[in-house]
C-alpha cells in the first residue's frame, strides 16, 4: 500500500486517492449511492450524473477540509471532534432521506415539475426531493458533502501535514487531489449500473417499483443508522 510522502505530497494526495478510491471508498460509498439511485431514480445516464454530482460533494469538502486545517493547524483535528459530529449528521441526513424515500408511494414524474411561475422555495425543493428524472441533485450533492467528513487514515494523514505545514493553499490543493483521485473508481460504473437496474425494473416489472423503493429506502436508513451509531460508539456515548 502506498503511504504518504512528505517528499512528494501532491503526487501522494493523488494516488492514495486512486488507491483508496477503487478500494475502500468504493466499499463504503457504492451502497449508499446506488441504494438511493435505485430508491428514487433510473436510467444508466441519470445513475451516472448522480454519481458524479455525489463525487464532487465529497472533493468539495475534502478541499475545504484541507484548507480548514492549513489555517487553524493542529487545533481542527484535536480529539477528532469534526469527524464525530461530521459522521453523526451524515448518518442523520441519510436515514432521513432513506425514510422520506421508503414512505413516499409516488415517485417525482419524469421531467421537471416546476412550474414558470413557481417561487424559488418550490425549484429549491425540486432539487432536494429525491424524484426520477431532474431532481435530488442537491441530496445527491449533500451526502457527498457529509461522507467527506467521515475520515479515512489517507486522509487524516495529508490533513496532519497540512497542519504542520500551515499552509492553507497546500492543505487546499492536498485535499482536492485526493478526492480527485477517489472519483477514479468503480463508483460511477456501479452507479449506472444502479440506474440500469431500477429503469428495467420501472419498464418489465412495474408493480415492484414501490417495493424496490421500500427497499432501497429502508437501506438507505441502515446505513445512516449504522454510520452514526459507530461515531457514538467510538467516543463512548453508546457502550
Amino acid at each position: 500500500m502506498v503511504d504518504f510522502d512528505p517528499g512528494q505530497p501532491e503526487l501522494s494526495a493523488l494516488l492514495l486517492g486512486i488507491i483508496y478510491g477503487a478500494t475502500f471508498c468504493t466499499l463504503t460509498c457504492s451502497p449508499i449511492i446506488a441504494s438511493y439511485i435505485i430508491g428514487s431514480d433510473r436510467g444508466t445516464r441519470r445513475g451516472m450524473w448522480l454519481s458524479v454530482i455525489f463525487n464532487g460533494g465529497r472533493v468539495v469538502t475534502y478541499g475545504l477540509l484541507g484548507l480548514a486545517v492549513g489555517l487553524a493547524g493542529g487545533a481542527f483535528l484535536v480529539e477528532g471532534v469534526y469527524a464525530l459530529w461530521g459522521a453523526i449528521f451524515f448518518g442523520v441526513a441519510l436515514a432521513l432521506i432513506g425514510i422520506w424515500i421508503a414512505i413516499r408511494r409516488r415517485p417525482g414524474t419524469l421531467g421537471c415539475a416546476c412550474a414558470k411561475d413557481a417561487s424559488w422555495v418550490e425549484r429549491v425543493w425540486h432539487r432536494i426531493e429525491p424524484r426520477e428524472g431532474d431532481g435530488g441533485e442537491m441530496s445527491a450533492a449533500g451526502m457527498g458533502l457529509l461522507i467527506g467528513l467521515v475520515p479515512c487514515p489517507p486522509l487524516i494523514a495529508l490533513l496532519v501535514f497540512s497542519a504542520a505545514v500551515g499552509s492553507a493553499a497546500t492543505g487546499m490543493v492536498l485535499g482536492l487531489l485526493f478526492g480527485i483521485g477517489t472519483i477514479i473508481s468503480p463508483i460511477i460504473i456501479i452507479a449506472a449500473a444502479a440506474g440500469w437496474f431500477s429503469d428495467r425494473i420501472a419498464k418489465e416489472a412495474p408493480t415492484m417499483r414501490f417495493g424496490m423503493r421500500r427497499v432501497a429506502g429502508v437501506m438507505l436508513v441502515l446505513l445512516g443508522i449504522w454510520t452514526a451509531w459507530n461515531a457514538l460508539s467510538a467516543v463512548g456515548v453508546i457502550s
